[in-house]
């Protein structure tokens, strides 16, 4: 217990003699006259009341120490994980009573030998209190392991408690969440680890990948390549199938390598209906194997009705046309009709498509040239310019002129003036669009592209559209930078430009180079799919974040709204129904977000293929509908790795100043913890400040002093 004030005390002995002064001098004579005890007792009255303001003015605080005992406390965190049942079976199925049983014995002797407190936490991909009876409440069923979150969430949950150390039991099987080393690196406390299940490396056979086309196109032959890996394999063979809704599409069978190691397959399917398709892969089981449950893979793709058709003009066989026809040829999803004009008015490859409304896309590499008639010139060209979407390459045989004339109202931007010899152009890349979806389909570092050759850009003057996008200039020797690369978006019509020659170098890249070689083949791609891409003027749009969610992951949906102008409508009323392959519909109700868009979570559901549709409505009329598929793949992460961990487990224990044991050492674990001088008991002392000018009650004890001195003065009758 203090007291203490915010100014000095010495200030107050000053004040309590000057107080007392005053109330002396008040009542040392009266009129009319009064008894000394009177006098006494307004003076009194009067000199309480002066000296409990003076007091206050000076801000006292009473201090009030408490100190308490508090028993030190283990964390015992343990793995709930699938891969706890896998573990801790032995050669029998998975089962999580097994896991129970392992766990059982060593929760038993740190409950009961422990000095001080035990907590208990389950930890799976995240951390839950575990209650006093924790092997009823123990389930074994998470389907990813985050072992760093457990160890950091403990000290934050019992910051408020003498926490000294966390013991961890788990197979050591992270597969999620960040490296537990490093968290173990930064841990307040040591981490104790326990390493229960089987650490032997027992025979398993899993499907480790499937990787296939994320679209596919009704009669065209669709790859899927299948990635086997074997533990304790024995050189024999198994089957791999390739199924869709229970029908098989494909077969196959691998050998397996001895020992461990992995060998894939190629499978193959011909998709027969449009849609979304999950597809399923599985390795037959082999005998012993530690866990089935990783057999099989699933990967979902969408089947079109046709592939994109594609128009390729160039001004002669050059290197750019070339460059760009084998790009175009590798596209699954692209028919590439490929056509050279002559001086005589025919095309080399075979005539022009007899309705060019039947293409989706025209690239000219270099056309045209001057030799090119204008009755060909100017029949592309109306074609462009009825929205067919175009992307304009130029070449040492372009006609600039021609460009101007036939093609200036849709080009992203015109030539003026003669152009002389052609310069050499470094491809710089506009800062400010380094987001745009042509660059972020390349899929590789930017920074990369100032080591590609430089192109061969003709000093002409370009002006660019009004809504054209500059993506890349051109880094001049004179300092100048003309735009190299532009796009164009003109009410859903689109086109590209790239306005440098010799493009063709970028796909002839030596050795020393091959961190850039996918540049060319991916920026190429990109401006032909961006191009070709129709803008969704749907009033209702509804769509799940992803096409494909894991089995723990939410499944999430965005929406937007517009009206008839297409201005943003941000309190209608979206209604979603999830459907699932048995018919069993799901009603939600999308959330606004503002300015028309909406979201919705409707949490994890079953392995599945699903449908679902969405309806828009604003004070009982209907904006539009919007319907789609997605599907659930299983998540098998807790059975690819069918064995405990001892070694990062040790480390683990190692790097946060604990002790590693097994199943059949954690029995000496209270004992050592019981040796520890940090294990003990804390004394913490709080203090509590009492701000005493903070209470209302000192405030009621002035006045009542200041009215009792003022009602006996008007009794006595003092003025």
């Amino acid at each position: 217990m203090g007291f203490s004030f915010a100014y000095s005390p010495w200030v107050l002995l000053p004040a309590l003699v000057g107080a007392g002064g005053l109330a002396y001098w008040s009542y040392r004579a009266t009129v009319p006259s009064l008894p000394a005890g009177w006098r006494g007792l307004l003076g009194g009255l009067r000199f309480l009341a002066l000296a409990l303001l003076c007091i206050l003015l000076l801000e006292p605080t009473l201090q009030h120490v408490r100190s308490t005992e508090q028993p030190p406390v283990l964390a015992v965190v343990v793995d709930e994980s699938e891969s706890m049942q896998v573990v801790t079976s032995g050669s029998g199925s998975p089962r999580a009573a097994a896991a129970r049983d392992s766990v059982r014995p060593l929760l038993n002797a740190l409950t009961e030998r422990t000095p001080g407190r035990v907590r208990l936490f389950g930890a799976g991909a995240s951390l839950r209190s575990l209650a006093d009876t924790p092997l009823d409440s123990l389930r074994f069923d998470a389907a990813r392991t985050d072992l760093a979150r457990a160890v950091q969430a403990v000290p934050e949950r019992l910051r408020d408690q003498n926490l000294e150390g966390i013991v961890l039991i788990s197979d050591g099987q992270p597969n999620t969440g960040r490296a537990p080393l490093r968290v173990a690196d930064r841990s307040p406390v040591p981490v104790h680890t326990i390493t229960v299940g089987d650490t032997t490396r027992r025979r398993d056979v899993r499907l480790r990948s499937v990787v296939t086309t994320d679209r596919a196109y009704l009669g065209a032959s669709v790859p899927v390549r299948a990635t086997v890996a074997v533990q304790g394999g024995r050189g024999e063979s198994v089957s791999v199938t390739l199924s869709n809704n229970d029908t098989t599409l494909d077969r196959d069978t691998v050998r397996l390598p001895r020992g461990t190691g992995e060998v894939s397959t190629d499978l193959s399917f011909v998709p027969e209906t449009a849609g979304f398709q999950r597809l399923t892969v599985r390795v037959a089981p082999r005998n012993a194997e530690a866990t089935t449950q990783n057999n099989a893979n699933s990967v979902s793709l969408r089947v079109l009705d046709s592939k994109r058709q594609v128009l390729l003009l160039g001004a002669a066989p050059s290197p750019t046309f070339g460059a760009l026809r084998r790009v175009y040829a590798r596209e699954g999803d692209t028919d590439v009709t490929a056509r050279v004009p002559t001086r005589n008015g025919s095309f080399l490859g075979g005539p022009l498509p007899e309705n060019l409304s039947d293409v989706d896309v025209v690239v000219c590499a270099g056309f045209p040239s001057a030799a090119v008639p204008d009755v060909v010139v100017e029949r592309v060209a109306a074609a462009v310019e009825d929205g067919l979407p175009a992307v304009f390459v130029v070449d040492r045989q372009t006609d600039l002129s021609a460009w101007a004339n036939h093609f200036g109202t849709v080009l992203p931007a015109v030539p003026e003036g003669a152009a002389t010899g052609p310069v050499e152009a470094s491809f710089q890349i506009e800062e400010s669009q380094r987001q745009h979806p042509i660059y972020r389909g390349t899929e590789m570092d930017l920074q990369r592209t100032a080591q590609l050759p430089p192109l061969r850009a003709r000093p002409t003057s370009w002006t660019p559209a009004p809504d054209a996008r500059v993506l890349a200039t051109g880094a001049l020797a004179s300092g100048a930078e003309p735009p190299l690369l532009l796009v164009r978006n003109r009410a859903g019509h689109r086109t590209a430009a790239l306005l440098g020659s010799g493009v063709w170098r970028w796909a002839l890249l030596p050795s020393s180079l091959d961190p850039v070689a996918p540049f060319w083949p991916r920026l190429a791609s990109s401006l032909l799919r961006w191009v070709s891409t129709t803008a969704d003027d749907a009033p209702v749009r509804v769509r799940p974040t992803t096409a494909s969610f894991d089995a723990d992951t939410p499944v999430e949906f965005t929406g937007q709204v517009y009206d008839e102008s297409r201005r943003p409508v941000s309190k209608a009323q979206v209604d979603v129904r999830v459907t699932d392959s048995a018919g069993t519909e799901s009603p939600y109700t999308m959330e606004a977000v503002g300015q028309g868009r909406y979201t919705l979570s409707v949490g994890t559901l079953p392995e599945g293929t699903y449908r679902y549709s969405a309806r828009a409505k604003l004070k009982g009329a209907s904006l539009g509908t919007d319907s789609g598929t997605f599907s659930v793949a299983p998540l098998r992460l807790e059975a690819q790795a069918p064995r405990a961990d001892p070694v990062l487990m040790r480390q683990l224990a190692a790097r946060s100043g604990g002790s590693a044991h097994t199943a059949r050492t954690a029995a000496q674990l209270p004992a050592q913890l019981s040796q520890r001088a940090s294990f003990s008991t804390e004394t913490i002392r709080r203090t509590s400040d009492l701000k005493l000018w903070h209470y209302t009650w000192l405030l009621g004890l002035l006045l009542g002093l200041l009215g009792t001195e003022w009602t006996l003065r008007k009794y006595l009758g003092l003025p």
